[in-house]
C-alpha cells in the first residue's frame, strides 16, 4: 500500500511538472493571447509617449491583440522603469525605456534596479541631441561656439541635471577645453524657450519642439553619427572634431526574465510594423526630429552597453558617480 501511495504521488508529481511546462510552452507560442500593458514612465505628450504611440497600433494589429499605454512618471523616468522591473517576465508589461532611467539614473541615484534587470526587446525610434542657438545668434558654428567659449563664460540650457545633454555637453567642454555654465530647465521646451529668450547662449535637446527656423531658433550640430536626411545642412560633433554621439534610444523592454520566443515575436512585429507602414511611421516621427529605427535585442544591448561605459567615465569626472 505504500508503495502504491509513493507511485500515485510520485505520478501526480511528474504530472504537475508537464502541464506546468506545456502550459508555459503553450503561453509562449500562443502569446500574446490578451493585451499588453505598454508602461510610458513619463508624461503623456511627450517624446517617449508619441515615439510608442506612432508604433503601437501597426504592432497591435500584427500581435493581434491590443497594446494599451499606461504612464507612470516621475522620478525622471525611475518610477515606471522600477515598476516594470520587478513585473512578472510574462510579456504582458513592457517598457518604453530610454537611456536616462535605464543608464543613468542606476548610476547616479539608488532607483532599486539596475539595466541588467531588464529585458531589451527592440528599438523603436531615436533622437540626436541637438545644439541650437537663436537665429541672430553670431555662433554661426560649433567651431564659433568654441571658440567665444574659451574666451568668456557661456551659459548653456538643457533639460535637466545628469541628463544625457548635460553630460554631452560637459564630456565637449573637456574635451575642446572650455567650461561654460550649466543652467538646467524643466524639459526640452522649456529649454528652446530659453534659449530663444536670450537666457542662454546655446541650447541642448532632444528635439526643437518647433522652435527651429528663420527668425527663431538654428541647429548648429547635432550628436549623430552621421547626418540626417531631415536635418541634411546641420553637421555633427564629430565633422567639428568631436566625437561625441548624444543619442537617445526609445525602445521595448521588459523584465528579466522575458521568454525569447516573446522577445522574437515583438521585435519581428516591430520590423513588420515598420515595413508596412514605414512612410506613416516616419512622416510622424521626423516631425518631431525622431529617427524611426528598429534594432534587434543584441543591437539594443550593444549600443547601451556603450552609453554605459560613456556614462560611468563622464559622470565619475563630474563627481556624480553613485559609490
Amino acid at each position: 500500500m505504500r508503495a502504491l501511495r509513493e507511485s500515485i504521488i510520485l505520478i501526480s508529481v511528474l504530472a504537475i511538472f508537464v502541464v506546468t511546462d506545456i502550459s508555459f510552452g503553450q503561453s509562449a507560442s500562443d502569446y500574446p493571447s490578451r493585451p499588453i500593458e505598454l508602461v510610458v514612465p513619463y508624461s503623456a505628450g511627450g517624446g517617449a509617449d508619441i515615439a510608442s504611440r506612432t508604433f503601437k497600433d501597426y504592432v497591435a494589429k500584427v500581435l493581434g491583440q491590443p497594446i494599451i499605454q499606461s504612464f507612470k512618471p516621475g522620478a525622471g523616468g525611475a518610477t515606471g522603469s522600477a515598476f516594470v522591473a520587478v513585473a512578472k517576465p510574462d510579456g504582458y508589461t513592457l517598457l518604453v525605456g530610454s537611456n536616462s532611467p535605464l543608464v543613468v539614473a542606476p548610476l547616479t541615484k539608488k532607483p532599486g534596479y539596475t539595466l541588467d534587470d531588464f529585458t531589451p526587446i527592440c528599438n523603436f525610434s531615436l533622437i540626436p541631441l541637438l545644439w541650437v542657438v537663436r537665429d541672430d545668434s553670431p555662433y554661426k558654428s560649433m567651431k564659433d561656439f568654441i571658440e567665444a567659449a574659451k574666451t568668456k563664460k557661456m551659459k548653456y540650457a538643457t533639460y535637466g541635471t545628469l541628463t544625457a545633454a548635460h553630460v554631452c555637453m560637459e564630456a565637449l567642454g573637456k574635451m575642446a577645453g572650455f567650461q561654460a555654465i550649466h543652467v538646467p530647465y524643466d524639459g526640452g521646451g522649456r529649454t528652446m524657450t530659453a534659449v530663444l529668450g536670450g537666457h542662454a547662449d546655446i541650447g541642448i535637446a532632444s528635439g526643437s519642439g518647433g522652435m527651429a527656423g528663420p527668425g527663431r531658433l538654428r541647429i548648429i550640430a547635432i550628436g549623430h553619427k552621421e547626418r540626417l536626411d531631415i536635418l541634411p545642412d546641420v553637421p555633427t560633433l564629430k565633422e567639428a572634431g568631436y566625437p561625441i554621439y548624444g543619442i537617445i534610444y526609445y525602445g521595448l523592454w521588459g523584465p528579466k526574465g522575458v521568454p525569447k520566443e516573446m522577445v522574437h515575436k515583438l521585435y519581428e512585429a516591430h520590423k513588420k510594423a515598420m515595413k508596412e507602414n514605414g512612410k506613416e511611421i516616419t512622416k510622424v516621427l521626423n516631425n518631431l526630429e525622431h529617427v524611426p529605427m528598429v534594432l534587434s535585442p543584441e543591437e539594443l544591448w550593444t549600443e547601451y552597453q556603450v552609453d554605459l561605459e560613456f556614462q560611468k567615465k563622464m559622470l565619475s569626472e563630474m563627481g556624480a558617480l553613485q559609490k
